[in-house]
This record gives C-alpha cells, structure tokens and sequence, in this order.
C-alpha cells in the first residue's frame, strides 16, 4: 500500500507545535505539590547526604548541629555512601548531573523538576526522528510525538525529580544507535564510531537505571533471530563491554558495592510480608495476583487501552466484546467485497447487540471493542509488509511487551508483587506508542463510512486520557502519584523560610524525631533505629550553607518543629501530624 505523507518542511512546523504544546504539560503545576519520598532520595543523594545522617556524625552523635554541618564538604566517599544508603547504589550518572544542575539553578522543586522536564522534551525529540528515520514516514513521526506528548506517564516522571525521565531517553537512544548499526551491517558498511557510541550509551543507561538492562536484552533477541553476518556478533558485545565494565567498577569500587545484597535483602523482606501481612502492593505472587498488576501494566502502555483494566471485569463481557469486534471486522472485510450496504446494518447491530448485553459501563464496551479492533487491523498491517519491515514490527512488539514480561519473571522468582509497576518497565513505552501510530495510519484506509466511528471511539479516549491526566494534576492518581489526599507545597521549604526570618541569635531549633514505620518488625536495619534525622536534614536542605542556627533533635516529639527562643518561649513552626505532611 501506498501512504500518504507530507513534507518534511510541514512536519517541522506541526512538531515545533507539538513540542511547544508538550512544554506547557509537563511545566504546568509543576511545583504546586511537596516532594514526595523518592524525590526526598534524590536531593540528598545529590548533595552527598545519606538519609539518615549515616555519613553526617555532627547531625547524628552531636547533641546539637547547624546549617554548616549540614553542608560541610563532602568526600567522593560521602557520595558513594548516600548513595548506596538512600537508593541502592543505583542512577550514579542521574545524581551527577541532577548535582550539577543544582548547582547552577538552584534546590527549588520547580529547579529540580524542571531537569526532568527537558530529557521528557528530548525524548519527544529523539522519538521524532527515530520514527522518521526507521519507519520513513513524516505523518507516523509526528502522530508518536504528538501521543508521547500527551502521554499521562511521560507527564509524570517529566514532573519528577527522578531518573527516570532521563534513563526513557537513552534507552530510546540506544535502540537508534542499535538499529542503525545493523542497517549499516546489511548494507555492509563499517562504522566504528558507532558502535563505540552504542557502548557508551549502555553504560549510561546501566548507570541510570539498572533495569535498563531489558533493553540491551531485546537488543540481543533480535540479533538472535534476524542478524545473520558475522561482524555485529562480534563488535556488538565488544561495544557492550564499556556499559559492563563501567557499571561493574561502580558495583565493585564505587556507592553500588552493596547493591545486590541490597536487593536480595529487600526481595526476602517482601516476600515474608507477602507470605505474613500481605498488603495491595505486596502480595503473594500467585498467578492471580501476578496477572491482577500485570494486565494495567500492559494496558496502560497503549494509549487506546490506558484506564481499561480499571473497569474490566468478568470473562463473559471480554468474550462478549471479542466475538462483537471480530464479526464487525469479518462484516466490514465483506462490505468492502461487495458494497453492499446491508453489512453495515450488521455491524451495526452486532455492536448494538453486544453493547446491550455488557453487564459493565457501556463506554467500557465501546473500548475494549475498539481496542480489539485495532490489534486486527495491526495483526493484518503486519502480515502485509516486507520481510524487512515484518523484522522491524517484530522488534518492536518484542520491546513493548518484554519489560513487563521481565518483571512477572522476577515476581514469580522473589515470590512478590512489588516489582511490578509501570514505571519499572517504562523503557517500552516509545515503541508501544509506535505502534499504536502505525494501527492509527492503518484506519485512514478504511472506507469513509467507518471512520467516524474511529473518529468518535478516539475522542472517547482522549477524555478518558484526559481524566486520567487530570487527576494527576490534582494529586489524586491512585496509579501515577499513588495518592488519594493531594500533597501541599513543600513543607521543608516553607519551614526553612521561616527559620530565616525569625531565628535570632541564642535561639534553638528543635526537629521531630519521626519514623513512619514503613515495614515494621520486618526490616531489620531501620526497626532499631533511635534517633531519625529525616526531617532535620531535609529543612536544613534549604537553609543558607553559612549559617550557624543551632539546632537539636528531640527524641520524644515526633511531629513538630519548634523555635525555642532565648527566652524560654516555644513557636510551633510546622506540626508534620504523622504522615499527613509527610509525602
């Protein structure tokens, strides 16, 4: 089949609007809620402060510290140290230039946030011409750049300051990179350099994120199944090498010498929670509750499917749907045949028929018909093209499902669910969004009669995105914020405006002692501790690095921060109330 496109110059003036509409997305409310506990690892594992105050003994021994004690300079080894306490040991190559950037804009959640937001603006980049380049299609490029644009996943973690924004980003890259050496392998061209460059992307990626390894491992399927010269079998391990050996000396010299202890521990101590006081997120990992976390995780990745697990229930409606959609296609195949409007009345009234006997919400029916539809109309695009293009599909469907695939295989093994989450096999998302591109091209050859329902099923979708993306906004996404009270601004900020104002010398502060008590009886390291430090540090995050306030620890207040004047008055600057303020 022959596509329509437009051109190149065109394309340039839609994605700058794109990508403009992108920017205003992701910056929008971008610092209206407190940073939550990941966030909290971040800054202090980027300023070289291990939470808990492990590597601060002036916080953690002294009976009374200051702001310039906080701050005191750090040793490469304080790094590793909070590092390996606060996150694993993991996204040294993150913590470095999220350092770097603090440096020259400052600790503000809107600074620190804003970092994210432009490696989510790179990866709309990168996705653009990725499309461009290995599909050859301007029209495909722009429809995957516009749904990553307004994807509620990508909107996310661009308002995070985490990792994972930049790891999406390099891990696209390195599937370019990858591809491109294998075309040039086909045409029989040499290039170092890029295999060279491939190397250097996988060591960023393994020190970005380590489940970034999945990626490098489709990478190998598919040279398993469709690379057949000699040469990349040899130079693409070589060039992986460099992403080995940088992540091994960070495992071994560097803050990751403890990181698979880490985890080993960690998978123990969920599995006995599992097995002893199961919880939603920590369960057994039956078959049951495996496919109850993994179907969202699949679903969500689709644009068309994102919010259908919420409301599926029940095999009688997922038969119902399949056998609707299937006959609709069969029907429509047949009126294409014939154009004998007659089939039409069919499908209509199959789709009538099928929506009255859904024991669900209709609009649900609607799209999980719609979805299925799709896959029909993807499964006969691919049976149609070249080999070549059959290889590429291929490679594509393999890393948009094998993430997910990766984390059941590690659920089943650690005998838990709390691997599995949809930022953990956030790598597939490009390519998911690819195809869902292509299959939306594919319904511009549909017979005019049929494509507004398209047209109706797709704006159905988009406000049902857009709820999802709005509750996000408003800090009440059970699924992308983990939330259902929206968090206020950052209480460790405002707090630490206040000190500023109103301590006086002779003053003293006095910081709660407070443990939230996450894994109770069940985490060994953390059940014996005495004195937590969490809240001091965090305020002193934002207090002047010169300082000299003096400060304290009560042990036996767990919730308040208290000017205590030199006169014996006490001023209740902040009251954390448990974990209401605590995100």
């Amino acid at each position: 089949m022959t596509y329509t496109d437009i051109s190149y110059k065109n394309s340039l003036i839609f994605f700058t609007i794109i990508l403009l509409f992108a920017f205003g997305l992701r910056i929008f409310r971008l610092d209206n809620h407190g940073i939550f506990f990941d966030e909290k690892s971040s800054l202090m594992v980027s300023q070289g402060a291990a939470l808990g105050a492990a590597n601060q003994p002036e916080i953690l021994n002294n009976p009374t510290f200051t702001p310039q004690d906080f701050w005191k300079e750090k040793s490469l080894q304080d790094y590793f140290e909070a590092n390996t306490r606060s996150d694993i040991g993991n996204s040294p190559a993150y913590y470095v230039l999220l350092h770097t950037w603090i440096k020259a804009f400052g600790l503000s959640d809107y600074s620190v946030r804003f970092f994210s937001v432009l490696w989510s603006l790179a990866i709309i980049i990168l996705l653009f011409f990725f499309v461009k380049e290995h599909l050859k299609s301007n029209l495909l490029a722009l429809v995957s750049s516009f749904l990553m644009s307004i994807e509620p996943f990508f909107i996310t973690y661009a308002q995070q300051a985490r990792n994972y924004s930049m790891t999406f980003f390099f891990t696209l890259l390195s599937t370019h990179i990858f591809l491109k050496i294998v075309k040039n392998e086909e045409r029989k061209t040499l290039n170092y350099n890029l295999y060279f460059i491939y190397g250097v992307i996988s060591m960023i990626c393994l020190l970005s994120h380590f489940l970034s390894a999945v990626v490098f491992m489709v990478h190998g399927i598919y040279v398993l199944l469709f690379v057949r010269k000699l040469r990349p079998w040899i130079l693409l391990p070589i060039a992986l090498s460099i992403g080995l050996i940088g992540f091994g000396l960070w495992i071994m010299y560097g803050g990751g010498q403890y990181t698979f202890h880490t985890l080993g521990y960690q998978a123990k101590m969920y599995a006995e929670i599992a097995k002893t006081a199961p919880t939603e997120l920590i369960a057994p990992a039956t078959p049951k509750n495996v496919l109850y976390r993994t179907l969202p995780i699949v679903a969500d990745l689709f644009w068309v499917s994102n919010g259908l697990t919420e409301h599926l229930s029940g095999f009688k409606n997922l038969a119902l749907a399949l056998i609707s959609a299937i006959s609709m296609i069969v029907l429509y195949y047949k009126y294409e045949k014939t154009k004998n409007d007659n089939w039409i009345f069919g499908i209509i009234s199959i789709f009538v028929l099928g929506g009255l006997f859904f024991s669900k919400a209709k609009t649900h029916y609607f799209e999980l018909v719609f979805c299925i539809i799709l896959f029909v109309v993807l499964v006969k695009y691919y049976l149609s093209v070249t080999y070549e293009n059959k290889k590429l599909l291929t490679f594509l469907g393999i890393l948009a499902i094998f993430p997910a695939f990766f984390l059941v295989i590690i659920a089943l093994k650690n005998g838990h669910t709390f691997g599995l989450t949809q930022r953990y096999s956030g790598f597939a998302f490009p390519y998911a969004i690819i195809l869902v591109s292509l299959t939306f091209r594919e319904l511009l050859y549909f017979s005019p009669k049929f494509k507004y329902y398209f047209v109706i099923q797709i704006l159905i979708q988009s406000v049902v995105v857009g709820k999802i993306t709005w509750q996000f906004y408003e800090d009440v996404s059970p699924k992308y914020s983990q939330r259902n009270t929206p968090r206020k601004e950052n209480p460790y900020a405002l707090v630490a405006k206040d000190i500023v104002k109103k301590y006086q010398t002779g003053d003293t502060l006095i910081y709660p002692s407070f443990s939230a008590e996450e894994y109770g009886k069940f985490d060994v390291y953390t059940a014996t501790i005495q004195k937590h430090t969490e809240d001091a540090q965090l305020i002193n995050l934002y207090l002047p690095h010169d300082a000299n306030y003096i400060q304290k620890i009560d042990l036996k207040e767990p919730n308040k921060v208290i000017l205590k004047k030199a006169n014996g008055k006490e001023i209740v600057l902040c009251n954390f109330e448990g974990k209401k303020n605590r995100y």
